[in-house]
């Protein structure tokens, strides 16, 4: 009977050696069509020098840390190894690490670059004075060359006791009864065992040196002093930094007295060994460490003495005076946040609201109400997961959107055919006929199959890549006008493009780059068939992509065939398929806004929040670009990326920030893909990063005026400055932060469907949600007297957001982020006094509430089977007070289609409502205005209660 066995370690060894370098053999093929198709790209829309830069750092880190690896490895190995099997294995075991710490260490490749081309920040910090450069550019890649370092050292050990064993082992030393696992371990040091050893120590010893500067990042989560350090760790004899030095003299003393003990360890053992071999009766003698050893234990004391020093003086002194003691620790850190997050030069005014009413004419009058965006250019989703409260709301409506009317009726309306669709609503602005007007837009595309999944029309390779290749036009509403039914008023629309607006009459409407060609390439210029250009009343319009048009990557060759189909997977397709033309056919790739900007510029924060506009006859994308370090002494450390994610229809991942800068705006051709990076700022890391990549960033000046004026700030950068850090450091008195006397939170308000009826959603806490920052048109003559905002009676581009003390719903603060050019990123704080009262967004919705013709109509309307839909409770600055506006949408359950009814308007604790905004303000004056609205609403039965 054949019994199983298990084989030899030579068979072992070849089978092993045989599959480890099939893995390497088939993961390094499986990236040489990336790499070729990248480079490609990068040619394509002329950056192959962005590429080249990119891939000789990697490859550079990539080739150094391979050698030291493969050398750590081999040369100890063959030095000491006896059997030809591990001599020859030398080899392979040293490639094999070499390989592996090359890839880990190549992806560092943009702390090299950073290094290499460090800038000077102009600000020290306040405990070392090291130029803040040092600790951006400089101090990262000197912690990873310590961690390379140390896995070297531990990596050459390693081999060493590999290598001495073998030897030993075949010179028959491990054989002998007389040896002891002691005497065994002592015969396996050697010199060579030593100096790894002191590589890896030295390196130990020089991380922990570098840490006395990792004290400005460190956490405390007891102490006002969120971030950095404090008066313990700077101050006085018994300091962390102190410790850190001591520490760092005690791993030195560690080191030699080990080395030394080692070496004498070694050395008793070899002089055993040849007095055993001359005489095998020699008696054991213990080796000689015993002095060593107490050395390392005094020293270990020292260190365990001073470290229960500092612990006591924090117990004894420090907590007991706190806060006074650390106040100026706290203060270092409220600054350097401030001044991180670029808050430094946000503009307070302190807003206390008229004491005379305004009356319904004036009101009317504003030019910030006449341009009040009663149309959302946004749609709010849910977070994923959603909160708790939310859980059964989701449940129910099986939908993670919370509001978005404008995306229902353009899909409803505008998608014209089943291959169209609508993905989201931008706000954007345009100056017509000398006058600057707001619209909801939004792009007419064609997603591709990985956004739509399986489809009829995109079920094959030839439909998906070949025939169904592109959105078409735009579709655009003025952002402050309804008609009759309540339904947008198009200034674009339908197919072929119709519009009464002059400079939107001749856009090139074809969209091949949009947030809905995720993942999927196409072809064009082939043979035998057209692209379907748009629909028309028979069948379709074809066509191809014209010609001259420089935009994706030519299919010039059979190599280029090979790549394509190894990187897209789609192998039978490209070899065989007879479509392309190698004198004309061109790939398109990295489709998305998000996704070819990434892989040109990796290094950038891409918010997520694009959006497209019409410039130059052309249809554009704006994407807003960060540069982002979160290496800036003393500043707190908060995710980038984890706000208004919700309103984007491709997120970006989340990066952990404590500096950030709005530095980039970046435009993509929706036509030909064509992508243009704009320099905005003189950020020393945007700096940086253009001395690394010559010739990739252009001037602001640059930027063509159409797109200079859709410039809008950045959203999530604006969430991260204001709903995670402005609401607690606009106290600016160290005592106050201390005590968290005045913290913030963002406002929030009763939003979207009430569901299938009362009974379902009612007014809970189901229906609230936090207040989502919104753009509008403001009249500087609007705002607060002090207010730097532009000229009086020149409409000005701005993000608005409430914010409500913790706890509170009464407005605390109004921020207002100006977008146009001139005044862009200009930060303004309209603060309301401690002690006076402003009705936030959740009071203006309670007064609307509880008003009785509210709960009637839309009683009424919910009787009659449909769906009542709240809107963005807008909240508008007008000559100094405040007015809210609330549409009231409807919508048939059967078919979603909304459409404005009503406007809620709420002045000074008075709720109003009528069929238009301008009515609705009229009501809030006289009787006569209140028979109109009898006569306009005959259900209505006024009150003539006013809320406090």
């Amino acid at each position: 009977m054949n019994l199983p066995f298990v084989p030899g370690p030579a068979v072992l060894w070849r089978s092993l050696k045989f599959w480890i370098w099939a893995v390497f053999i088939v993961l390094a093929a499986a990236a040489i069509p990336d790499m070729f198709v990248d480079y490609w790209f990068f040619k394509s829309i002329g950056k192959q020098q962005v590429f080249w830069t990119m891939f000789n750092a990697q490859l550079v880190l990539f080739a150094i840390t391979w050698v030291v690896f493969c050398l750590s490895d081999y040369l100890p190995i063959r030095q000491y190894a006896v059997s030809p099997a591990l001599r020859n294995a030398a080899i392979h075991l040293g490639s094999w690490s070499g390989l592996f710490a090359g890839w880990l260490v190549s992806r560092n490749w943009t702390t090299l670059l950073l290094w290499r081309n460090q800038q000077s920040f102009g600000q020290t910090d306040p405990v070392f004075g090291y130029d803040i450069g040092f600790y951006v550019f400089v101090l990262p890649a000197i912690s990873t060359l310590l961690a390379i370092l140390a896995a070297a050292g531990f990596d050459m050990a390693l081999a060493f006791l590999i290598g001495r064993y073998d030897q030993l082992r075949a010179n028959g030393h491990f054989d002998r009864t007389d040896v002891t696992l002691w005497d065994k371990a002592g015969m396996m040091i050697t010199p060579g065992l030593n100096y790894a050893l002191a590589l890896m120590g030295v390196s130990l010893i020089g991380a922990t040196f570098v840490s006395r500067y990792y004290l400005l990042f460190k956490a405390n989560e007891q102490s006002g002093v969120r971030i950095g350090a404090q008066y313990l760790d700077v101050e006085g004899v018994f300091s962390t930094l102190n410790l850190i030095n001591v520490s760092v003299l005690v791993e030195v003393g560690l080191m030699i007295t080990c080395g030394y003990a080692l070496h004498r360890i070694a050395r008793h053992y070899e002089g055993r060994l040849e007095c055993a071999a001359a005489e095998p009766e020699t008696p054991r003698e213990p080796p000689p460490v015993r002095r060593p050893f107490a050395l390392a234990g005094a020293v270990l004391a020292l260190e365990l003495i001073f470290f229960a020093g500092v612990v006591a003086r924090q117990h004894l002194f420090v907590s007991p005076n706190e806060p006074n003691i650390q106040l100026p620790y706290i203060q270092r850190h409220m600054d350097a946040t401030v001044k991180a997050y670029r808050l430094d030069g946000i503009q307070t005014v302190e807003w206390r609201r008229p004491e005379r009413t305004l009356t319904a004419a004036e009101i009317n009058a504003s030019e910030t109400v006449r341009n009040a965006p009663i149309l959302p250019g946004w749609v709010s989703r849910l977070e994923e997961p959603p909160d708790v409260q939310h859980l059964r709301r989701v449940t129910l409506s099986q939908d993670l959107t919370v509001y978005g009317p404008m995306l229902d009726i353009f899909k409803q309306e505008q998608s014209l055919r089943p291959y169209y669709d609508v993905l989201n609503v931008d706000g954007v602005r345009y100056t017509i006929d000398g006058r600057k007007q707001m619209f909801v837009s939004a792009v007419r595309e064609l997603p591709s199959l990985a956004f739509l999944g399986p489809k009829e029309w995109l079920r094959y390779w030839g439909s998906a890549a070949l025939m169904y290749t592109h959105g078409y036009g735009l579709v655009m509403s003025p952002a402050n006008r309804v008609d009759e039914e309540g339904r947008p008023a198009y200034a674009m629309h339908d197919i072929p493009l119709k519009t009464d607006v002059p400079q939107f009459a001749a856009p090139e409407p074809r969209i091949y780059y949009g947030e809905g060609m995720r993942d999927d390439y196409i072809l064009t210029n082939i043979r035998h068939l057209k692209e379907l250009d748009y629909p028309d009343d028979q069948f379709r319009v074809a066509g191809e992509f014209p010609a001259d048009v420089a935009s994706g990557i030519p299919v010039d060759g059979v190599w280029k065939r090979v790549m394509f189909a190894l990187h897209t997977g789609d192998v039978t397709a490209f070899l065989f398929s007879s479509f392309i033309d190698h004198s004309r056919t061109r790939v398109h790739l990295y489709r998305t806004p998000m996704r070819r900007i990434a892989r040109i510029a990796p290094f950038l924060f891409i918010d997520s929040n694009t959006l497209a506009f019409v410039a130059d006859d052309r249809i554009a994308w704006m994407v807003n670009g960060l540069t982002t370090t979160d290496m800036y002494p003393y500043s707190f450390r908060e995710v980038l990326g984890d706000k208004a994610d919700e309103r984007a229809v491709e997120g970006y991942p989340e990066r952990l920030i404590n500096y950030g800068e709005d530095s980039v705006k970046i435009t993509m051709d929706a036509f030909s893909g064509d992508v243009h990076f704009y320099r905005i700022t003189d950020d020393p890391i945007v700096r940086a990063w253009a001395r690394c990549f010559p010739g990739l960033f252009e001037p602001g000046d640059a930027m063509p005026p159409p797109v200079r004026a859709q410039l809008n700030y950045p959203l999530q950068w604006f969430h991260i400055q204001f709903d995670d850090i402005y609401k607690r450091y606009h106290m600016r008195n160290p005592l106050e932060f201390y005590n968290v006397e005045d913290l913030w939170d963002d406002a929030d308000e009763a939003l979207g469907s009430l569901g299938r009826g009362l009974e379902e959603y009612g007014t809970t806490d189901e229906m609230t949600f936090s207040y989502e920052g919104f753009n509008a048109l403001i009249d500087a003559a609007d705002l607060p007297p002090g207010t730097d905002a532009g000229t009086p009676g020149e409409l000005q581009y701005a993000m608005l957001m409430p914010f409500t003390p913790e706890g509170g719903r009464n407005i605390r603060s109004l921020i207002i982020a100006m977008q146009d050019p001139g005044y862009y990123g200009r930060l303004i704080n309209l603060r309301v006094p401690q002690g006076v009262f402003v009705p936030g967004p959740e009071q203006a919705d309670t007064i609307i509430d509880t008003d009785s013709q509210v709960n009637q109509q839309i009683a009424l309307w919910i009787r009659h089977g449909s769906e009542v839909i709240r809107g963005h409770t807008i909240l508008l600055p007008v000559k100094g007070d405040l007015v809210y506006i609330e549409p009231l949408w409807i919508s048939s359950i059967q078919n979603p289609l909304p459409e404005l009814k009503l406007f809620s308007v709420v002045y000074n604790g008075r709720c109003v409502m009528a069929t238009s905004v301008e009515k609705a303000i009229a009501y809030l004056d006289g009787t006569e205005a209140q028979e109109q609205r009898e006569h306009e609403l005959p259900w209505f039965q006024p009150t003539g209660k006013k809320r406090q």
